[in-house]
């Protein structure tokens, strides 16, 4: 229920009691037992040998007062620093945001101002120690939760290549480009100078392979490698890349590392006749914006032979140089390793459908229903349960 309808329906109680108070009437036990109601609050006691295998061990039970309503939020917080100082040190925080709000999923701002997020069961819980010891127990931690919040939660003023907003985090939320469960973006790679000799350190490769002349088959062969030489590729831009969901899982993070791996269009080198340019050249496509294709210069470059047959080493004995040569042909299937280090500070707009919940706890706790991996650590945690859709990176 909505809180109008909710106060509403306590003042009709309130009401109805005191005229009904001078004439109570008693009924039978099949009668009560017809009747249906519910309650607004509750109160569940989880003892420890029913919770999780952690929480067992640690004989940590839990107790829940909760509300069956739905709770209608709007919330514009300047700054919001939790668990700052003290055994994180100076100036360390457990959550350090800037410029947070919650509101209704609108996306003008006018629209956010007059909507709300809405909690649906709304609840505070406590993690206590030794529960059935009068002597011993104690209070390790307690959580203010709902069992799902909607709404759109942003951090930050800006939305450009500064980081802003969120300056700090402790806490567990897997984040996605959308329902595919994937991350989508797109890269740009450096433009390189392929060095054709050595070993395939710090850029440098080799080109092996073998001439035969035509009509002799192998009584003219020579076995060649590029020991000078090489082609260039130049930047190359928007690539795009998909790579599993991350999960923003630890204390007091400013970034997350995505891995992944880009695929590179095909390059195409030529040869001194094909007019390629020396620093090569991108094509894109016009709609995407994807590149679609590389040409380059294939050369110039130093074969040496490394082997020889019969005829051919009377042309081309072992150790023989053949200086600027030009390569030809299709260079496919090539990839790059991506390594980005995402500030959480580029993470702005949050669409939250999904179970929430800020808690702070003395030790390590497994709150209950929390995902396998969700473990919230000592100090202050904002865990989300569902993914959060971030859109491409």
């Amino acid at each position: 229920m909505n809180k109008t309808a909710l106060a509403v329906a306590l003042a009709i109680c309130t009401f109805t009691s005191v005229q009904a108070a001078e004439g109570l009437t008693q009924i039978e036990e099949q009668e009560l037992s017809n009747i249906n109601g519910q309650a607004l609050l509750n109160l569940t006691v989880t003892d420890p040998s029913q919770t999780n295998a952690q929480m067992k061990a640690e004989n940590i039970g839990f107790y829940k007062l909760g509300m069956n309503a739905e709770m209608d939020m709007n919330i514009n917080v300047k700054s919001l620093k939790l668990g700052c100082g003290g055994a994180n040190g100076a100036g360390g925080c457990d959550i350090d945001i800037d410029n947070l709000s919650l509101s209704g999923q609108s996306a003008t701002a006018d629209g956010r101002a007059s909507s709300s997020a809405k909690l649906t069961n709304p609840f505070i819980e406590f993690a206590v120690k030794n529960p059935n010891s009068a002597s011993t127990r104690e209070v390790v931690g307690f959580r203010l939760s709902a069992d799902k919040v909607k709404g759109l939660l942003t951090t930050g003023t800006e939305n450009s290549s500064k980081p802003n907003g969120i300056n700090s985090l402790s806490g567990y939320m897997k984040v996605q480009s959308d329902s595919s469960g994937t991350i989508k973006g797109l890269a740009s790679t450096a433009g390189t100078r392929y060095n054709l000799y050595g070993t395939n350190q710090y850029g440098n490769l080799s080109v092996n392979g073998r001439l035969q002349a035509l009509g002799l088959g192998g009584l003219a062969e020579v076995d060649f490698k590029t020991t000078a030489g090489g082609f260039n590729i130049p930047d190359i831009n928007n690539n795009p890349f998909t790579t599993p969901a991350i999960v923003v899982n630890g204390t007091r993070m400013k970034q997350v590392t995505l891995v992944s791996r880009v695929n590179v269009p095909d390059i195409l080198l030529g040869d001194d006749k094909s007019n390629y340019p020396g620093a090569g050249q991108v094509t894109y496509d016009p709609v995407t914006g994807y590149p679609t294709g590389v040409i380059a210069l294939g050369g110039k470059v130093t074969a040496t032979v490394t082997d020889c047959s019969l005829f051919a080493c009377l042309l081309a004995p072992t150790g023989s140089k053949f200086e600027n040569v030009y390569m030809s042909g299709k260079i496919k299937g090539i990839t790059a390793d991506l390594t980005l280090n995402q500030s959480l500070g580029l993470i702005h707009n949050l669409p939250i459908d999904s179970a929430m919940s800020l808690s702070l706890q003395k030790q390590a706790i497994k709150w209950l229903g929390s995902n396998d991996d969700d473990i919230a650590q000592k100090g202050w945690w904002l865990s989300a349960k569902d993914p959060v859709n971030i859109g491409d990176v």
